[in-house]
Parts: structure tokens; C-alpha cells; sequence
């Protein structure tokens, strides 16, 4: 308890940083947390259209859009129009079953 006092007692303190020194901090922090954005991201998946996707499953496209659902997917396109993309490794984990 008593040390958490005196870690709060230096928090109180004034510091007088020069411009410079606070570019140096903000550049230093900017860098911690790119790279800790980097460690967390997944890489790109490769997205194929619905004709590429009915024939890795071996079906054709219009039972492919019945099934949709079944398969991560992103409609690219306005509501009425427009042209759905599916993940390809999941399309392939699929096949493989």
C-alpha cells in the first residue's frame, strides 16, 4: 500500500519537456504500437468469386448461393447488385472433407 502511495506522489509531479523531446516520446509510441498492430494481424485472405468458388466445390453456382451461409463470404456491391466473394482456404478445408 505505502508503495503504491509514492508511485502516485511521483505521478503529481510538474515535468517540463522540450518539443523535440515530445516528438521523441510520441515517435516511440507510435513505433511500440504499430508493431504491436503487426504481431496481431491476420494475413490478407484470397477471396474468389462465386463461379471460381462453385467449382472448387464441384457445384454449380446457383445451388452455391442457396448454400452461401455455409461459408465465410462478403457480398461486394451495392444491395440488389453485386457479387459475392468467398474465402478460398475455407472453400478448400471443405472440399478436402
Amino acid at each position: 500500500m505505502r508503495r503504491e502511495s509514492k508511485i502516485l506522489k511521483r505521478l503529481d509531479m510538474d515535468i517540463q519537456l522540450s518539443e523535440k523531446q515530445l516528438d521523441l516520446i510520441a515517435l516511440k509510441t507510435a513505433k511500440i504500437i504499430l508493431r504491436k498492430m503487426k504481431e496481431n494481424e491476420e494475413p490478407p485472405r484470397e477471396m474468389v468469386r462465386s463461379k471460381e468458388a462453385a467449382r472448387i466445390l464441384g457445384i454449380s453456382e446457383k445451388h452455391l448461393r442457396r448454400i452461401k451461409d455455409r461459408f465465410p463470404h462478403i457480398k461486394n456491391g451495392n444491395n440488389t447488385q453485386g457479387h459475392l466473394l468467398f474465402v478460398k482456404d475455407a472453400l478448400l478445408k471443405e472440399y478436402a472433407k
